[in-house]
C-alpha cells in the first residue's frame, strides 16, 4: 500500500473527513485529497504531523497498519486442550478425595510421588494452559536458541523440587533448607511446575511465520 492508501484508511478509520484533517494539520482539503491519490507526497516533517493528528508513528504511515494477530487452527485446538487438562489439574488438586489421599500416602512409592510430583505435574499442567490461552491473543513463540534455552531451563524447574527430596533423604540437607522445604514444598512444587509449563508452551511452539 502506499502512504496515500495508508492516510486515507487511518483517516476513515477514525471517523475524521478531509477537511477535518487538514484543519489539524492547517493544510487545505486539496492536499489531502492529492497525497491520498499519490499525485503529491508529503515531507517528513509532514508525515511527523500527519502521525500525530492520527495518533500513529510514521512507520504506520509508511508501511500500514499492522495485521490483526490470528492463531492458527492448530494453535486453537492444541490452546482449547491445554485449557481443559488445566482446569482438570486445578480441580483435582483443590478437591483430592482424603480416601485417595489416604490410599497414596500409605504406600511408599505413593508417598514420594505425592511428595515431589502431584503439585509439580499439576503446576506443569496449569502452566501450559494459562500460556496456552495466551497464545490465542498474542503469537507466542520461539525459534532457534531461544527453544533449546527454554527447554534447559524447563528441565531444571523440573528437576530442583525431586533432587531437593533426595538431597534431604540422603540426610546431607541442612536444617534451614529442610525446613523451608517442608513447610513450602507444594507452593514451590506449584510455581516450578507453572514456569516450566510456560517454557515448553514458549519452545514448543513455532513462531507465527512458521504455522
Amino acid at each position: 500500500m502506499t502512504i496515500g492508501n495508508n492516510i486515507k484508511k487511518l483517516r476513515t478509520a477514525q471517523g475524521l473527513t478531509q477537511d477535518q484533517l487538514a484543519e489539524r494539520l492547517f493544510v487545505t482539503r486539496q492536499t489531502i485529497s492529492s497525497w491520498e491519490r499519490s499525485a503529491s507526497h508529503p515531507s517528513l516533517e509532514q508525515l511527523e504531523a500527519i502521525a500525530a493528528a492520527l495518533g500513529e508513528d510514521v512507520m504506520t504511515l509508511l508501511y500500514g497498519p499492522k495485521p490483526k494477530y490470528r492463531p492458527s487452527r492448530k494453535r486453537v485446538i492444541l490452546a482449547v486442550v491445554l485449557i481443559v487438562l488445566a482446569v482438570t489439574a486445578l480441580v483435582l488438586g483443590a478437591v483430592r478425595p482424603p480416601q485417595v489421599e489416604g490410599l497414596v500416602m500409605r504406600r511408599r512409592p505413593g508417598w514420594l510421588f505425592y511428595m515431589v510430583a502431584f503439585r509439580l505435574v499439576e503446576g506443569l499442567l496449569l502452566g501450559l494452559g494459562i500460556v496456552g490461552a495466551a497464545s490465542l491473543r498474542w503469537p507466542l513463540g520461539l525459534k532457534g536458541k531461544g527453544k533449546q534455552r527454554c527447554l534447559i531451563a524447563a528441565l531444571v524447574c523440573l528437576l530442583v523440587s525431586p533432587a531437593l527430596f533426595a538431597w534431604i533423604r540422603l540426610g546431607h540437607c541442612p536444617y534451614p533448607i529442610f525446613a523451608f522445604w517442608m513447610y513450602s514444598y507444594e507452593g514451590l512444587e506449584l510455581l516450578l511446575g507453572l514456569a516450566a509449563g510456560a517454557l515448553v508452551f514458549l519452545a514448543g511452539m513455532p513462531t507465527k511465520r512458521t504455522e
